[in-house]
Parts: structure tokens; C-alpha cells; sequence
């Protein structure tokens, strides 16, 4: 993603059955429980207009702060601060100042920035369990 990225992070990756249907709206929202970012208690899906408000936004060149995104998605500031707060936690938004914006720049993007850095965590973690198990003397396979 951007420099901006915060080195700490929360990645969530959940299988759920793409829908049936082509509409754009319905596979954003697959997308956004997929990288499981809807709270059962999200039942209006709000996390998800207010992801699309931010790509939006990023892509005009035009970020957003609460406030706006408050009025745009009609919600209370505090419960649009309470999903960018996830959203953030996830890498998919970061925040300039009082603006926030979208990490990347297209959906697409999004995900393979997801997946390098789920490939280096996962790489690291490969490494130490190599390590664990050589001074354990347990035989290391490939």
C-alpha cells in the first residue's frame, strides 16, 4: 500500500459464497465481508458505504473528513469515526490529518497489496517456525 501505512495492522479473511448476482453494489459488499470488515451488528451494511464513499473520493482527489462522510452516508459522526477506526485497522483507509482516504487508488490494487502482505507476514512466520523446529532437532521438510 502507501507509505502512510501504519506498520501494525488487522487482516481478516473470510470464505463466503460470491453472489449470484452481477450487480456491482451486491459483489462490492462480498468484497467487504470477505476482508471482514462487516460487524454483525452493521446489518444496514454501513461499513461498506462508507468504504465506497472513501474510494470515491480518493479516486476525484477529493478526501473526505467524518463530518463529510457523516452527511454523505446520513449517520451519526461518531458511528461513521467508529467503522473508519476498522476500516483503518485493516489497512483499507488511512487518514491525513482530519481527511481519510482509501490505501489504493482502485479495488484491484487493494487486494493484491492484501495479499503481499499476507504473503510477507506469512513468510516471516514460515522462517521462525523453521527456526523452532531446527532447535528442536525435528527435521525440517520442504
Amino acid at each position: 500500500m502507501t507509505e502512510r501505512r501504519r506498520a501494525s495492522f488487522k487482516i481478516v479473511i473470510r470464505r463466503i459464497e460470491r453472489p449470484f448476482s452481477s450487480s456491482l453494489k451486491k459483489e462490492f459488499e462480498w468484497l467487504c465481508k470477505s476482508l471482514g470488515f462487516f460487524e454483525p451488528i452493521d446489518r444496514d451494511k454501513t461499513a461498506s458505504e462508507i468504504f465506497l464513499e472513501v474510494v470515491k473520493a480518493t479516486e476525484e482527489g477529493k478526501p473526505l473528513t467524518s463530518s463529510q462522510l457523516a452527511k454523505r452516508v446520513e449517520m451519526s459522526r461518531g458511528s461513521v469515526v467508529n467503522h473508519l477506526n476498522n476500516l483503518q485497522r485493516s489497512g483499507l483507509v488511512v487518514r491525513q490529518g482530519r481527511f481519510y482516504l482509501a490505501s489504493s487508488r482502485s479495488m484491484f490494487r487493494t487486494i493484491e497489496e492484501i495479499e503481499e502482505d499476507i504473503d510477507r507476514i506469512f513468510a516471516k512466520m514460515k522462517k521462525t517456525a523453521r527456526e523452532i523446529d531446527e532447535e528442536f532437532g525435528l527435521r525440517v521438510e520442504e
